[in-house]
């Protein structure tokens, strides 16, 4: 299931989780087309999540048929196209602070690794270690800074 944007499937209820699903009005849209679907019974969504929760009669969709066609729609790139979404916030392949958070997370665990290691070495090696995890760490907290300031 990973992947397809389905992170949790019993028959009857199905939860997706997706980026895309972050912005509430795109939440909200997302949740509306779902509920549109025939056998689809309730949709709900929770745009802090970016999830939304399913709910359909298994006795009119089978759960691999239920499956199979939220993951095509949830495809990376195959989302916005097929469900006639407005765009992403961000410029496909564009450069994103969001694109940048993986590697910030790496980076901060490497340059603690190399502060550990630059201490043996000298005073100076160990400091700039300690100001790389620093400016990782900033990329990693300017994403979050919504939470961080609520």
């Amino acid at each position: 299931m990973s992947g397809t944007g389905i992170v949790s499937h019993v028959p009857g209820r199905l939860r997706v989780r997706h980026p895309d699903l972050r912005p509430p009005g795109r939440n909200a849209e997302v949740a509306a087309l779902l509920a549109g679907w025939d056998g689809v019974t309730a949709t709900e969504g929770k745009p802090a999540c970016g999830s939304i929760v399913l709910r359909y009669d298994p006795a009119r969709i089978s759960p691999a048929g239920i499956e199979a066609t939220v993951a095509a729609l949830f495809a990376v790139g195959q989302a916005v196209e097929e469900a006639h979404l407005p765009s992403a916030p961000f410029p496909e392949g564009g450069l994103s602070l969001w694109s940048l958070n993986r590697p910030a997370k790496i980076g901060m665990l490497t340059a603690l690794g190399g502060t550990l290691v630059a201490l043996s070495v000298g005073k100076k090696l160990h400091a700039v270690f300690g100001a790389l995890h620093v400016a990782f760490l900033l990329v990693h907290l300017a994403n979050h800074r919504k939470k961080i300031l609520q």
